[in-house]
């Protein structure tokens, strides 16, 4: 018992030894030489110890450009621990080397990038930096970005800073990393702030900004709110404040951006160490700047409501979208009363209906929603007042303008008025109702439009087919009356087709008898060039058929026909089987069987003259009749038999 536990000790040590691994490693878009400690725990890898990650291409920089890059620090049990240095480059070379204490240095110019702080368990501790230069010649020409957090196990304390070429922003956080009292932006050639955020214990109060040397002030979140939400500052609480600031009559300024994309840039370089780090083991390196907004959760009604709302607006919008683009109502309204009053209505409900109902959505889907006053957010998409269920539009045709009016059946008991979850449900149920029954007359009216154009296209195919039939039967070089005749007879079934589907009446008939027609005229057009090659095919059937045969009469080598019983077969129970086939009597489903089995007979001829055929001549003599000579040499007629 103790020698079995001793050995499972043994195994289990063994498998937490740590272990080194070195070389090639792919983290995202970065593919450099690795060196990193790991263990292996249950067959899992887990990264223990030291961690490097590097590469530069000289090679590639003396010849146009290299990017190089260079991540290195500490990893504990999975977690990124302690100091870590991440460097990214981006250079050229001048193609100039000085040697410098025994070694060649090339001077290079481009873009370096750097991030450099201690991590507790994959969180930024302690201040981080990132800073963005510009090099020229090897040497710092200008800084692009920097900035400077300080962090407590992931969340911002005290001071920060932040700032590229031309802005700089300072602020600072509670300990529990709400954003608090004033935010500053600063520009590089100005004298004072230029835009200042006021915040108190996270929930900003407002928003100033000079411009033209007047100060301007936007009140946000004035009244505190009775229930708040923490959040990250990031898009989408600028959208909240966006919003919110539209929500405001009174006020006719608008938030700047300047803040928010300096913001939004130093999260985008954070974002870059956060994908590294989290693709390796376990992080969570964005840095949260908290605040808190106003939170207006939906009740589970209102939740089921926009639910449905969206599946509604889904279809209804599908719809619309569709009549509105449709290159055919847009010509067919020019000239078409009814498809113009349609549109029109179609427009209308697009623009005040289906629009402002898609506002919502999209706030919801953002998740913004639960954040913004539902009824003043509902009174702001129509500032003049929500539609009626009775639709006004204007129609012009041939320079007249009418006035009508459009309404679904059923349309009492629809109330509108509310500012309310359950108003903004019945309002999209109008609007579906109402596409619903639009639907069903345009499409009926597209539909049969689409099969008239159609049908007028298809007719144009014809004629082109029947000419271009005409010309080739007219101009085709034939060796026999036979063959002439079969010609003229393919022409004379064409215009009898033709003129028997003139006769028709109705859409539908006409459109399925033009759509077979146009089959009919292709095989047409092919049977009439194999009954055009017949005397080329004959040529190259008798060339095959000739042998080089000693005459003793003359002491000479002489061509001579052989195996005349195969092709006088072809030549006189064949051919003259296949042209008369081509009789007034022709179906349109016969003409390409009886192609496929004039060209399978002449590829069967070619196939003949290299077999042996002894036996096969000797059937021949004792028969004429072409369909018992397409079984002997081995081929199958589908055609149909007259009686």
């Amino acid at each position: 018992m103790n020698l079995i536990f001793f050995g499972f000790f043994l195994i289990s040590a063994r498998a937490q030894d740590n272990l080194r691994y070195e070389g090639p490693l792919t983290i995202g878009n970065y593919t450099g030489d690795a060196t990193y400690g790991y263990v292996v725990s249950n067959g899992d890898t887990i990264l223990n110890g030291p961690f490097r990650l590097k590469r530069a291409n000289l090679d590639a920089l003396l010849q146009k450009q290299d990017y190089s890059f260079d991540f290195s620090g500490r990893y504990v049990n999975d977690y990124p621990t302690g100091f870590w240095d991440f460097k990214f480059g981006e250079f050229k070379s001048n193609n100039e080397s000085q040697v410098i204490d025994y070694q060649y240095r090339v001077a290079v110019s481009g873009i370096q990038e750097e991030a450099s702080g201690n991590l507790v368990k994959g969180k930024p501790d302690g201040t981080w930096t990132y800073t963005v230069n510009r090099i020229e010649d090897s040497e710092v020409s200008q800084t692009l970005f920097k900035s400077s957090i300080l962090f407590d196990k992931g969340v911002p304390q005290q001071s920060f800073r932040i700032e590229n070429d031309s802005l700089t922003l300072a602020g600072r956080f509670l300990r529990n990393g709400l954003a608090h009292d004033e935010w500053s932006l600063f520009e590089s050639t100005g004298l004072g702030a230029a835009e200042s955020w006021f915040f108190d214990d996270g929930l900003l109060h407002k928003i100033q900004y000079e411009l033209d040397g007047t100060l301007t002030t936007i009140p946000i979140y004035q009244d505190r709110p009775n229930r708040t939400q923490i959040v990250n500052l990031d898009t989408r609480y600028i959208k909240v404040l966006t919003i919110w600031q539209s929500l405001d009559r009174t006020s006719s300024t608008s938030i700047g951006g300047s803040m928010q994309y300096l913001l939004s840039e130093n999260a985008t370089y954070y974002k870059k160490i956060d994908d590294i780090l989290s693709e390796l083991g376990k992080s969570s390196f964005l840095p949260e700047f908290k605040v808190k907004v106003p939170f207006y959760p939906l009740t589970d009604n209102e939740e089921r409501t926009l639910d449905s709302i969206t599946q509604q607006f889904e279809k209804a919008k599908g719809a619309s979208d569709s009549f509105l683009s449709d290159t055919q109502l847009n010509i067919l309204k020019l000239s078409d009363e009814e498809a113009a009053y349609l549109y029109a209505v179609t427009d209308s409900i697009s623009k005040n209906f289906l629009n402002p109902i898609a506002r919502i959505l999209e706030y919801r889907e953002q998740e913004v929603l639960r954040h913004l006053p539902l009824g003043a957010l509902i009174e702001s998409l129509w500032p003049d007042g929500k539609p009626t269920t009775n639709i006004g539009v204007t129609i012009t045709l041939d320079s007249i303008t009418k006035e009508k009016n459009f309404e679904a059946s059923n349309t009492k008991g629809f109330q509108f008025s509310k500012n309310d979850v359950a108003s903004l449900g019945e309002l999209m149920d109008y609007a579906s109702i109402c596409m619903d029954s639009i639907q069903q007359v345009l499409n009926k009216r597209l539909t049969n439009e689409k099969r008239q154009q159609e049908l007028v296209a298809i007719e144009e195919r014809l004629i082109a087919q029947q000419q271009q039939l005409k010309m080739y039967v007219d101009t085709a070089n034939v060796s026999s009356n036979a063959e002439r005749k079969a010609l003229n007879q393919l022409k004379s079934l064409a215009d009898a087709e033709l003129t028997e589907y003139a006769s028709l009446e109705g859409l539908e008939p006409k459109l399925k008898d033009a759509r077979d027609l146009l089959d009919c005229f292709e095989a047409y057009g092919y049977l009439a060039r194999s009954v055009a090659l017949l005397p080329d095919n004959w040529k190259t059937i008798q060339e095959k058929y000739k042998d080089r045969i000693w005459n003793p009469f003359m002491a000479t080598l002489m061509d001579e026909e052989v195996k005349k019983r195969i092709t006088s077969a072809y030549r006189k129970a064949l051919v003259p089987y296949f042209l008369a086939k081509i009789s007034p009597g022709l179906e349109c489903d016969e003409v390409e069987p009886l192609n496929a089995l004039m060209q399978d007979t002449y590829q069967r001829m070619l196939e003949l003259r290299l077999e042996n055929t002894a036996k096969l001549e000797r059937k021949l003599r004792r028969t004429t009749d072409p369909e018992t000579v397409l079984e002997l040499f081995g081929l199958t007629s589908t055609l149909k038999t007259k009686e």
